[in-house]
């Protein structure tokens, strides 16, 4: 069975929140990654996944995606930190620096 998956992505210091959809999120990660970084040099780089969540059925998966784009950045922030109060990084395979650190404050 596919999965379908929403995914809020932002960058390190948590100025973007980029809402999507995808059925592969390590796939559509590297697509991201790729394209930030051929076609704009100077966009920030988003690699942080903040919010993930499943779907069964492709409609609500989109559908989810274009609620969470109708949100206020303060309302994303809401449902994030609801669910990731750290603001974690939900997806392990993006991370850039395998021996950084991370200082979590609570």
């Amino acid at each position: 069975m596919e999965r379908h998956v929403v995914y809020i992505i932002t960058d390190s210091n948590r100025a973007y929140l980029e809402v999507g959809y995808c059925a592969d999120m390590h796939t559509r990660l590297q697509e991201i990654r790729d394209s930030s970084s051929i076609l704009f040099s100077s966009t920030p780089k988003l690699n942080n996944v903040v919010l993930l969540e499943e779907f069964e059925s492709k409609e609500m998966a989109i559908l989810r995606q274009q609620q969470l784009q109708h949100y206020t950045r303060m309302q994303r922030e809401r449902i994030i930190r609801m669910k990731n109060p750290n603001w974690l990084n939900l997806h392990p395979t993006t991370t850039f620096a395998p021996n950084k650190k991370v200082v979590v404050y609570a």
